[in-house]
């Protein structure tokens, strides 16, 4: 009884963990699509968190900085590749209510 009730958590906790939706924070304080990032990487796949792309792109062969923010509510996270002129905040939809496209 107890492993499946400790399997069934588990499940759970990664379907939560599937089901975070990530965007980009611009500077102006607006959320965009991660895919936005194909103009500047245009072989990026369907990269769609912070830990995902920093791994992509160490792949790559780039220096990658990736810090987690504290914020009040939601997550963020920054992640930076100087070599390709990349300082990008990740945050969760708790940040931003959503994506507002152009």
């Amino acid at each position: 009884m107890l492993a499946g009730f400790v399997c069934l958590s588990l499940m759970t906790l990664q379907t939560v963990h599937a089901a975070e939706r990530w965007f980009l924070l611009s500077k102006h304080g607006d959320c965009a699509e991660v895919g936005v990032l194909k103009r500047k990487v245009p072989d990026l796949g369907d990269v769609s968190d912070p830990d995902a792309f920093a791994s992509f792109m160490r792949q790559k062969g780039y220096e990658v900085t990736s810090t987690p923010i504290s914020v009040p509510k939601g997550k963020a996270q920054e992640v930076n590749v100087p070599q390709k002129e990349l300082f990008l905040i990740f945050v969760t939809s708790e940040m931003c209510g959503g994506p507002k496209t152009k």
